[in-house]
């Protein structure tokens, strides 16, 4: 990716924020690849950005779980393994599906209007395979998992659910640009969302726990064609 894909323009009080959410986004989208080491000047470089927000950054995106630090190395872009990322989807599961029978009963009209807007712009994107139109699509994938959970009004399973989502996203975003098909994932979100729109509170647990699971076996399936470099000492 060029330079000024990634450049950072903003003010000396918000640059380190900018460059976390730059760097991070970076990560999920592929820029940076699981294992590839974080060599500072060069993604300082590649930001447009002096080190020093970017020594400010890395610590948070380590909190995240999504980068790691080597000692003696540097930090460098965390790495799962399929063992790791079964029990990260598990975690998952458990949050989505407690917190989507929470958040039925609580879901207001506004709520409802929110997710049928962010179903519908994301079917808008479903056919569509290049990298802006994939990167958009996602982004609204997270929103629309949001919506549907935020009702339920727990902001510490919520808090667990996103750090887990954050650990594996960088691996399900590679697999799905890999196979370009969107089109189970979307279906699966269309009936979500109805079953978010009709109140049925049974079917929509049911499935929230299914799209869960369905979403585990296509990564777990289209990782061997993964080829992340796990030792990338460029």
């Amino acid at each position: 990716m060029a330079n000024d894909q990634l450049s950072v323009h903003v003010s000396s009080q918000t640059l380190p924020s900018m460059v976390y959410q730059k760097v991070r986004d970076a990560i999920l989208n592929g820029v940076f690849r699981p294992g590839q080491m974080l060599r500072q000047d060069d993604v300082a470089n590649r930001l447009g950005v002096s080190r020093s927000p970017l020594r400010e950054a890395l610590p948070r995106l380590e909190a995240d779980g999504i980068v790691v630090l080597h000692p003696r190395r540097g930090y460098a872009v965390a790495t799962l393994d399929p063992q790791q990322i079964t029990e990260v989807f598990d975690l998952r599961r458990l949050l989505e599906t407690e917190l989507a029978r929470r958040a039925i009963a609580k879901r207001t009209e506004a709520d409802i209007a929110a997710v049928y807007g962010i179903a519908s712009e994301m079917g808008a994107l479903a056919n569509r395979t290049d990298d802006p139109s994939l990167a958009q699509w996602f982004d609204l994938n997270t929103r629309f998992h949001k919506a549907m959970l935020m009702p339920a009004d727990c902001p510490h399973h919520l808090r667990a659910l996103e750090h887990s989502r954050t650990l594996i996203e960088a691996y399900i975003r590679t697999e799905t640009r890999l196979t370009g098909d969107l089109h189970e994932a979307q279906q699966e979100h269309i009936q979500l969302a109805q079953a978010f729109v009709l109140g049925d509170a049974d079917k929509f647990v049911r499935l929230t726990r299914e799209h869960s699971e369905h979403t585990r076996s296509r990564l777990l399936a289209g990782l061997p064609q993964v080829d992340f470099d796990l030792t990338d000492e460029k």
